[in-house]
């Protein structure tokens, strides 16, 4: 499943056989549920019998309220309510301690560990195609 990015969304890619999902770009959607809705109602669909563990990539960046919000739910969803294992990775740009942060703030919340990874910010444009 892909939701391809634009200026206010982000990039999301889900790799349905790995169960790698990539979040990455600027996140201000006027309604995160409404637009991330795809995602969610394909996470509600893993069983723990079907997959061993859903890996997140976030490289955010920028995230609005509800965009936070939205991605603790959904990581809350595959880890609690569904019963799968979850891995983090978070990316941040290396001139925005922020956003690195903000990744702390999210393992703190769901109380298991992340990864960080500090990426080139030269790399931003990527991440908008």
């Amino acid at each position: 499943m892909r939701i391809a990015p634009t200026k206010h969304t982000p990039l999301v890619d889900v790799d349905e056989q790995t169960w790698k999902i990539l979040i990455a770009g600027v996140s201000i959607p006027e309604n995160a549920y409404l637009h991330f809705k795809p995602l969610e109602d394909l996470l509600n669909t893993l069983t723990p019998e079907k997959t061993e563990m859903v890996s997140f990539t976030f490289r955010l960046e920028y995230m609005n309220t509800l965009s936070s919000k939205a991605f603790l739910d959904y990581l809350r969803i595959v880890k609690d309510l569904r019963q799968i294992p979850i891995s983090v990775t978070w990316e941040y740009y290396s001139d925005d301690e922020e956003m690195k942060d903000h990744g702390e703030t999210f393992s703190e919340i769901m109380d298991i560990p992340f990864t960080y990874r500090s990426v080139d910010p030269e790399t931003r444009r990527e991440s908008r195609r």
